[in-house]
């Protein structure tokens, strides 16, 4: 323990100094601590919702023995948790029934029928959609599946329990009544339930009422053991059984790797270290203060026969304890944070209720250790300077100069150019972690610049006035601490512009790729049934859609179908692409994904196509719908109205016209039926017509639009089943509940699409990030510019001596915090951007936007980040200006 024997009287040296500069402890503890924090609300938060296995299951089957699902009518192989199942057998058609399950299941076996799915609902507002479940909540062996909160469960059909969540959206109590659209029906509340494993709205039947597919759970006399899972497997049915997850058999284990949890996990380190990079960066120059104030007294220490392993030790005791500080009080507040947040990751972020309240201790201490190694990496350059420095010149009361060694800024110039290289080589193939690993690298070179990059600066201070010339000056000679607060700066710039103008430029590519369905604002009330149910009412579709949206301009839309419509029976249209159009490897039937990619740089005809517009074909016999089907000019519209007229087509894709000619291909089938046998499907000869072609960039509902003689020239028929409308703008949430409500009142089956256009979703972490990265570098700034007042008062005596003015020390002191925080925040923002600029040139130069027909990535300016750090020198100088005291200090030299 000699080891402990040496550090015991740095560590008491390291406490009474954290006590009597509490201020300065302070502000290390709290950026060490608020990083590991955060580490430590993670930990706690992420065990919290990591549920246990007993857990998981009392969830997904509450406390019945096993969850079975009858999937084939031959044998099938399953792992012991049946999260999978593989079969060469035919898959089950029919839904089981609770006597075909018993026959299988071990005698005095029962069983219980979920189900889960989605309904439509009446609400205030019209209709919406809710989630649905259809379970027995008489039931108490479902206990930890669903939990009965109040009221008496369901017991008829006619009875359903609403969550809390619907409940309060519907305005809804126990004893009130729902309706529900598809079919329409009432029903009556009669308790309000939680599903643990589900916040959302939901509303729960009785069992039976929802449609298959259907799962089943099975209380057995004995536990269902890995034996009796392979003897239902030889059935068809996979099972989840509650003692084989608690006991999984000793099965051959997979050794493949998980590519994504690999970078997953690769990932997680490569955040750790950026924090714990930023953290030391902050911490450094606090240190840094501390040993400059003691450095008389380390060179007593010296002086009286300390070596410099004593002084290296002395100071890293102070990253020790301040260290263990900041780790005792970031648990605590970490942990204390989660549970009082928990209610709300459980309602609005997780839709899930938690575990139970855990802590994660290995993961705490872990935070801990991490803390300390953060203490003690941010002493370290302190500590080494220290135990450097000369005695005779420290207890002199000078300063030497301070030069940036060679082989650092080979080191820096070295990781900044590798770093770079492996960001821009893994953005070409698409590896997220080789990137990471990248920017690491250039940060670190970066930081290893910033010394020189502070020297070369500062010999522009020259023509500058008096106090930022003496800021500049003593920037460059306290490098020591200088750099690393200008490197803190410039890595929370950097990280926040860069990922802000990544995330922005990947939301921006997105908006642009955007296609819309049909012109913006339009709506389309289509009827979802098949060819022999009765067409809509159409005439009140469109008095419906005139009430909800005044002003809109409704027109009826026919679709094709078979003269003569029968159960089972379809016939479609589609044009035939011509040779030249054709991507040439598309012909092999045996080509592969990699291989249509790689013909897609190469030929833009072998791009992967994407749907033009909802209907495929509309049929019109107003030629006054094209202005609500396309967004085209007047002059085309005319134009295709006239082709409409000469019994032609209007195409919204010109590859598939060929010297003004498009062909036409009519495919028909049969399914088996009772009356009918199966037809596979087969093309008609091709039919040639004139056609137009929409110009480029127009907004359309439609791929192709025909007139009824068209239609019927090619053999088939028409029924009178859509209505488009042009409403001159984009309904609201509100309006398009109402719709749904008007156009259900006219039949049950019409469903209502409204194209909203590409929406540009601003992500909060963008201002998160910019709010961050300010106060990061308003923390670094303070704390250099504090360690350069406190080194620079010999300075400010000499200048008060010959006559400066008072305002000499208030406007040095603001020149030294912007010069600090503007180097910082403009390298950062220099350095953000580019990187930026290199990974988005690598993505567009891999071809991924070519391959499936996207705009190219283009570089978004995060403006809102840039404008929040920019103004952080700003709001630094005014800090530091209004914090420091005029008054020029008078000290005695002997």
């Amino acid at each position: 323990m000699r080891w402990l024997r040496a550090w015991a009287p740095a560590l008491r040296m390291a406490r009474r100094e954290a006590l009597r500069s509490r201020g300065r402890s302070a502000l290390v503890i709290a950026m060490i601590g608020l990083p590991v924090a955060m580490m430590s609300f993670v930990s706690a938060t992420y065990d919290m919702h990591q549920l246990t296995p007993v857990e998981e299951l009392t969830r997904q089957i509450g406390q019945y023995d096993a969850q079975v699902e009858w999937v084939a009518d031959g044998p099938i192989t399953q792992p012991p948790l049946g999260d999978g199942y593989s079969s060469t057998g035919r898959m089950r058609e029919s839904p089981p029934t609770a006597a075909e399950l018993l026959a299988v299941l071990p005698a005095g076996s029962t069983v219980s029928q979920v189900a889960e799915g989605g309904v439509d609902v009446f609400t205030p507002n019209g209709i919406g959609g809710v989630s649905a479940r259809g379970v027995d909540l008489t039931d108490p062996r479902l206990s930890g599946f669903v939990e009965l909160l109040s009221g008496v469960a369901p017991a008829r059909a006619d009875e359903v329990a609403l969550n809390e969540g619907l409940a309060d959206r519907l305005g809804v109590g126990v004893g009130g009544k729902i309706r529900t659209a598809n079919p329409e029906y009432t029903y009556t509340v009669t308790a309000v339930v939680e599903l643990p494993s589900s916040l959302y709205e939901t509303v729960v039947f009785r069992p039976g009422v929802l449609p298959p597919p259907v799962d089943w759970l099975v209380d057995t006399p004995a536990p269902v053991l890995w034996a009796d899972v392979q003897q239902l497997n030889e059935h068809g049915l996979v099972v989840r059984s509650r003692a084989v997850a608690l006991d999984p058999p000793a099965v051959p284990v997979d050794d493949h790797v998980d590519r994504h949890q690999v970078e997953e996990v690769a990932l997680g380190a490569i955040m750790v270290v950026l924090i714990m990079l930023e953290v030391v960066l902050l911490a450094g120059p606090a240190f840094a203060v501390g040993a400059r104030r003691r450095s008389r007294d380390l060179a007593l220490v010296a002086a009286a026969g300390g070596t410099p392993a004593h002084l290296r030790r002395i100071v890293l005791a102070d990253g020790v304890v301040l260290g263990l500080g900041a780790a005792i009080a970031a648990v605590a507040l970490g942990v204390t944070v989660a549970v009082l947040t928990l209610p709300l990751f459980e309602q609005f972020l997780v839709h899930a209720r938690a575990g139970g309240l855990r802590i994660f201790p290995v993961a705490q201490l872990g935070v801990v250790l991490l803390a300390v190694g953060a203490g003690l990496a941010a002493a370290m350059v302190p500590a080494f300077t220290a135990a450097r420095q000369s005695v005779v010149t420290v207890l002199a009361g000078r300063r030497g100069v301070t030069r940036s060694r060679k082989r650092w800024i080979t080191l820096g110039t070295v990781l900044a150019a590798g770093g770079a290289a492996i960001a821009v080589a893994g953005a070409g193939i698409g590896g997220t972690t080789a990137i990471m690993a990248g920017l690491v690298l250039g940060e670190l070179g970066l930081v290893l610049l910033t010394p020189s990059l502070v020297g070369l600066i500062a010999r522009a201070g020259r023509w500058l006035p008096l106090a930022p010339r003496i800021a500049l000056r003593d920037t460059a000679r306290n490098r020591g601490s200088a750099a690393p607060a200008i490197s803190a700066v410039m890595a929370a710039v950097a990280g926040a512009v860069a990922i802000g103008a990544f995330l922005g430029s990947d939301e921006q590519q997105r908006f642009d790729s955007y296609e819309p369905r049909m012109p913006v604002g339009n709506v389309l009330v289509r009827q979802n049934a098949p060819d022999t149910a009765p067409p809509p009412d159409v005439a009140r579709v469109q008095e419906a859609v005139r009430q909800v949206l005044p002003g809109a301009r409704a027109h009826v839309l026919q679709s094709p179908v078979c003269v003569d419509p029968a159960e089972g029976r379809g016939c479609s249209l589609r044009l035939d692409m011509p040779p030249a159009a054709r991507c040439p490897v598309s012909s092999g039937h045996d080509i592969t994904t990699e291989q249509r990619d790689l013909a897609a740089l190469e030929d833009a005809r072998c791009a992967w196509e994407r749907g033009i517009g909802s209907i495929q074909f509309a049929v019109v016999d107003d030629a006054a719908a094209l202005e609500a089907i396309s967004s085209a000019p007047a002059a085309d519209l005319a134009q295709a109205r006239q082709t409409l007229a000469a019994g032609g087509l209007v195409v919204a894709d010109p590859r598939y016209i060929s010297g003004g000619m498009v062909s036409v291909i009519v495919t028909e089938w049969q399914q088996p039926t009772a009356k009918r046998a199966q037809q596979d499907p087969a093309d008609r000869p091709p039919v040639t017509v004139p056609a137009v072609a929409l110009p480029s960039g127009t907004q359309t509902a439609a791929f192709a639009v025909a007139t009824p003689a068209l239609i019927q020239r090619l053999g088939l028929g028409v029924r009178r089943d859509l209505v488009i409308a042009t409403v001159g703008h984009v309904a609201s949430a509100e309006e398009t509940e109402r719709l749904n409500g008007a156009v259900h009142a006219v039949a049950g089956n019409l469903g209502v699409e409204v194209e909203l256009g590409a929406q540009y979703r601003e992500e909060p972490i963008v201002w998160i990030l910019g709010v961050v990265a300010a106060l990061v570098a308003l923390g670094a700034a303070g704390i250099a510019t504090g360690l350069a007042a406190a080194d620079g008062r010999a300075d400010l005596a000499t200048l008060g001596a010959v006559g400066a003015s008072p305002r000499v020390r208030r406007l040095l002191s603001l020149s030294q915090s912007g010069v600090i925080s503007g180097l910082g925040a403009v390298l950062g923002v220099l350095a953000g951007l580019g990187t930026t600029a290199v990974l988005i040139a690598a993505l567009n130069a891999g071809g991924d936007h070519i391959r499936f027909g996207d705009a190219p990535m283009r570089l978004f300016l995060p403006w809102e980040t840039i404008a929040i750090v920019l103004a952080v020198p700003l709001v630094a100088m005014a800090g530091a200006g209004l914090l420091t005291r005029s008054r020029l200090p008078i000290e005695r030299r002997l």
